[in-house]
């Protein structure tokens, strides 16, 4: 099957979604075929020289829209047939419906923010603090990044917290350690060493991992950190940041997770990060 009967299987298969979106096809070549409307663009890209099939997805219809790629998939024109067609429509269908749907415009004020466990019951151990907590304790001490998170929840129909981090708070953190205003520095560690101290290991990973994991062992960063950071995160984010200070397999597939699925296991990426080290050190 050569590469544009697929994109004309999956247009096909594609239109009724299409048009409840309001999409409409807006470009086809001999590598890509692309939808766009008032919501985003979306399109399936081919690469002949790798023979890799990439479906890729921007929120914004503009002629410079950034795009993420949500999946990829080998095409071999000797072996694809209709079925497999089939199954990518089927498959795009799905991610588009959850995707552009959830972007339909809401309230935003109408948005309850994720709520946060009792500091006096993750003080005695009855519970821990966990993502909604970090979510909620990070909006009370940044009021202007409540948009984003509520808006991470209307996307994706729950908080997705390294997504929200990646896109923006992680930014926010470094953008104020970098500062090296004490005021700011002490009222941010102070909430991030008490998640840290009593969160989960999900909550953990977030912090050590996805947001002081971006100073990238930047000396003058760590040096600003080590001023606010407790003993009992200090050692994990050092030796998280001796890695992702790096540029090798690990730290790429760091900066690129996989696709959001709906209900999947997150993978703990602070406890592979440091078994990651420990191997390296013997």
């Amino acid at each position: 099957m050569e590469i544009n009967e697929v994109f004309r299987l999956v247009e096909k298969q594609l239109d009724k979604t299409n048009s409840e979106l309001g999409f409409k096809k807006s470009g086809e070549d001999e590598s890509c075929i692309s939808f766009s409307g008032e919501k985003g663009i979306y399109r399936i890209v081919y690469d002949s020289n790798t023979s890799i099939m990439a479906f890729e997805c921007a929120y914004e219809n503009s002629d410079d829209a950034e795009f993420k790629t949500l999946s990829r998939s080998l095409f071999d024109t000797a072996s694809y047939n209709e079925r497999d067609a089939k199954s990518l429509a089927n498959e795009i269908e799905d991610e588009i419906s959850s995707l552009f749907n959830a972007r339909k415009k809401v309230d935003l004020e109408k948005v309850k923010m994720p709520k946060a466990v009792s500091r006096t019951k993750a003080k005695s151990g009855i519970v821990s603090y966990d993502t909604d907590s970090l979510a909620n304790r990070f909006g009370t001490l940044f009021p202007e990044m409540k948009e984003f998170i509520k808006a991470n929840i209307v996307q994706y129909g729950e908080f997705l917290p390294e997504t929200f981090f990646i896109e923006y708070g992680s930014q926010k953190v470094i953008d104020i350690i970098a500062s090296g205003s004490d005021a700011d520095c002490k009222k941010l560690f102070k909430m991030l060493n008490e998640v840290y101290e009593d969160g989960t290991n999900e909550v953990q990973d977030i912090i050590g991992v996805t947001i002081l994991g971006e100073m990238k062992n930047d000396p003058k960063l760590m040096a600003t950190a080590d001023k606010y950071m407790s003993d009992y995160m200090s050692g994990p984010v050092h030796e998280i940041n001796k890695i992702t200070g790096k540029n090798n397999k690990l730290t790429k597939k760091l900066k690129n997770p996989p696709a959001y699925k709906p209900k999947k296991k997150k993978s703990n990426f602070m406890q592979n990060a440091l078994q990651a080290q420990d191997v390296n050190r013997g």
